[in-house]
């Protein structure tokens, strides 16, 4: 990792039932197919409110007993897509990717533990056969949580991290060759802030300058080395989140599993009692700005869970990340032709601190350009406590950046502007503008709080084999 364009592969290489989520899709550099929604279930009037915001399609688990309602549903709906969790999905439920009028385009696999890779490829596999082909050639889309190909994942804590749980959904870790060995062609990794799959200052396994820029950072190189590896024509479309704690004793404020993982900001961790907690969850606004990041680096779309905060709705989880998927400035070049993404980099650099890791920095840009429309937007967010100036030496589409000095307090997100002009990129707005506005880092983060607003917080043990992941 000498510099920029070396910190990544830049050339791309040839829950259970009662879980809370959602995926918007988009191509690469392209136009969005469509808004996704997998909290309601359309056959199962239990899973079924409170309503839909709006542009989100809700799509249906996919069992061995429910074909009869699923296939109808399916065949009313332009897009299609479908969750199977835990068991493979054989008979009536699988010939429904057979006709045209009833089958899925994309699936979301959820098979656990170490034999996931495995019975991943055998239900994509019969997925295939079923389609006529049609995984093989990139016409419908199959992934299995947290399988990615990405080689060593840097993001990831060492097994047998202190506060990971023996049993915890993290602790099998996939590799690459599980992507490629089970045949799959939709990336489908995990960026859930909070997990003990990424690391992090609480765990003592993460060198970023505090807790909440650990959040933001590490979920974004993650996605980044996704896209960088991706094989061209597979999708992208990462399981998202605010927040989600579960199984990680390090963000648990009282480091006890017996009354459930809460992540309380202001009070100091058993675990690290000097560490600051004080505003140290991701904001809405935060979120916002990272799943604009997740687009700008070549997210197809972004699969939901449930917020991860005590208060945090449902409905306002879907809006923020609807308005992070359709920030303006991005969309706008997404849809005017010719568009392409302005970085995958994992360093950034700063006038104070040189070339470091976006993890070491807190900092991270994220933009996409065209050179037909003339114009390029560029996302800088600095999640640590201090002051940070911008420096891009890298061209971008050939051009060299006139960046001036662009100032990114703690805690900001700002919105740079440019216009191509000769062999430079110009900014249009000095110093930028600052956006996703928000500077509400207080509450609790935990990995259900709908079910723990139930349990009045308390007496989660029964949780254990709950919504590890989706």
């Amino acid at each position: 990792m000498q510099g920029e364009n070396q910190s990544i592969g830049r050339v791309k290489k040839g829950a259970r039932a009662a879980a809370v989520i959602a995926a918007l899709f988009a191509g690469h550099a392209a136009s969005a197919d469509n808004l996704f929604d997998f909290t309601h279930d359309p056959i199962d009037p239990a899973r079924n409110s409170p309503p839909l915001v709006a542009g989100f399609t809700p799509a249906p688990f996919l069992r061995n007993d429910n074909a009869a309602v699923v296939g109808p549903y399916l065949s009313t709906q332009t897009v299609k897509a479908v969750k199977i969790e835990l068991v493979p999905v054989t008979g009536p439920s699988l010939a429904l990717y057979g006709p045209a009028g009833t089958r899925p385009k994309y699936t979301f696999m959820d098979f656990e533990g170490p034999t996931a890779p495995a019975v991943a490829g055998t239900q994509r596999n019969a997925i295939n056969t079923t389609s006529g082909g049609q995984v093989a050639s990139n016409q419908i889309y199959v992934g299995n949580f947290n399988i990615y190909p990405v080689p060593n994942d840097p993001t990831r804590p060492a097994t047998g991290t202190p506060g990971q749980p023996a049993g915890s959904s993290f602790e099998t870790l996939y590799s690459a060759a599980d992507y490629f060995t089970a045949g799959l062609n939709m990336a489908n990794e995990a960026l859930y802030p909070g997990s003990p799959d990424l690391r992090n200052p609480a765990a003592g396994n993460s060198t970023a300058p505090n807790i909440r820029s650990a959040l933001l950072t590490l979920p974004i190189t993650r996605l980044s080395l996704t896209t960088a590896n991706l094989p061209a024509g597979h999708k992208h479309i990462p399981y998202v989140n605010r927040f989600n704690n579960f199984g990680n004793l390090n963000l648990d404020t009282n480091n006890n599993a017996a009354d459930g993982y809460q992540f309380v900001t202001g009070q100091p961790l058993a675990g690290r009692p000097t560490l600051n907690t004080t505003d140290q969850l991701l904001s809405r606004g935060d979120f916002k700005a990272m799943i604009a990041h997740y687009r700008a680096r070549g997210a197809d779309g972004v699969h939901l869970l449930d917020g991860g905060v005590v208060g945090y709705t449902r409905p306002q989880f879907e809006q923020d990340a609807k308005e992070g998927w359709e920030f303006a400035p991005f969309a706008s070049i997404f849809a005017g032709g010719g568009a392409a993404l302005a970085t995958l980099d994992t360093m950034v650099r700063t006038d104070t601190g040189g070339l470091r890791s976006l993890e070491d920095a807190g900092m991270v840009y994220s933009g996409v350009y065209s050179l037909a429309q003339n114009k390029m937007a560029l996302l800088v967010s600095n999640l640590s406590e201090t002051p940070q100036n911008l420096v891009i030496q890298n061209k971008i589409g050939g051009k060299s950046v006139a960046l001036g000095t662009v100032n990114v307090l703690g805690g900001q997100h700002k919105l740079l502007e440019f216009t191509g002009v000769g062999t430079q990129w110009q900014l249009t707005t000095p110093g930028g503008t600052a956006v996703f506005i928000d500077s509400d880092r207080s509450g609790t983060g935990v990995p259900e709080p709908a079910v723990m607003g139930t349990l009045a917080l308390a007496g989660l043990m029964g949780l254990s084999r709950r919504r590890r992941r989706a």
